[in-house]
């Protein structure tokens, strides 16, 4: 039951921050898990290298992630101006620069970010580690701010005018490029938590994000492009596959699995579970 609901949680916040720069930018933005491993080994770096607690170390990775992702947006998305061949290839050119460049400096031995908090707790002979309890609590705490955020503030009301209609945001006076640069920020920021998540919940490899970029991936055509809400169901759903099916399955029968059910819906639903037509 952990594994499932600490799986769900890191899905659903990669599959967000995926869909935030994909629902406004129209960017297929094959680079997310390479930021997704990235912040891994930052953070690895700043507690095990520098002695950086954790609690310091885990925002400065996500600020860091949040600020490359404005820069990414600045120099490397906006000259593209959303062609969708050329933005492919800015993300697959930069997702193997970052994968090379950790392969090559700090190899492929698996590494494994310290825990947070020492410990477990629990109720009788059920015991749980502590730090899986407190990413799941960071983790729920954070969505609920990300919704509160595109629901509630300024800043996410100009990212929905933007995402439903943008000449008819662009009259209104909204500037295309700080959304943007908002959106790309939170999406790296986000792969950058899911990022940290499993670095220190699980083993932590150079090619760790290839593998969850096909999670991501397979959420987003299971909820639906531009559904937001879906992506929690489905991302849930995830966490159910990949949770609790390899207690009794073998690691390999659980991707064939999943990778058949979305083969399916693509020929009967092509539109995704929550998407539109």
């Amino acid at each position: 039951m952990i594994n499932v609901v600490l799986l769900g949680v890191v899905y659903i916040l990669m599959g967000v921050g995926f869909a935030f720069i994909l629902n406004l930018l129209g960017i297929f933005n094959l680079a997310h898990g390479a930021i997704f491993m990235s912040a891994a080994y930052g953070c690895y770096l700043l507690v095990v290298k520098l002695g950086l607690p954790g609690f310091v170390a885990f925002p400065l990775t996500v600020l860091a992630a949040a600020a490359f992702g404005v820069l990414v947006e600045r120099f490397l998305f906006r000259p593209m101006k959303a062609d969708f061949n050329r933005t492919m290839m800015v993300c697959i050119a930069l997702s193997t620069i970052l994968v090379t460049t950790f392969n090559r400096f700090l190899g492929t031995r698996a590494l494994s970010i310290p825990p947070f908090l020492a410990g477990t707790t629990g109720i009788g002979p059920y015991k749980v580690q502590t730090d899986r309890i407190l990413a799941f609590a960071i983790g729920v705490v954070i969505l609920v701010a990300i919704i509160l955020f595109v629901d509630r503030s300024r800043w996410g009301a100009q990212m929905q005018a933007v995402t439903q209609n943008r000449e008819g945001a662009a009259l209104q006076g909204i500037r295309f490029g700080r959304v943007a640069a908002i959106a790309c920020a939170v999406g790296f920021g986000l792969a950058a938590i899911g990022g940290v998540f499993m670095g220190s919940l699980y083993n932590l490899t150079p090619f760790i994000g290839d593998v969850t970029l096909i999670k991501v991936l397979m959420l987003v055509i299971l909820a639906g492009l531009g559904s937001f809400n879906g992506i929690f169901y489905v991302g849930a759903l995830l966490g159910v596959l990949y949770g609790a099916l390899p207690v009794v399955l073998n690691g390999a029968v659980v991707d064939a699995l999943a990778s058949i059910m979305v083969l399916a819906l693509l020929v009967i639903r092509p539109r995704g579970f929550f998407g539109h037509e």
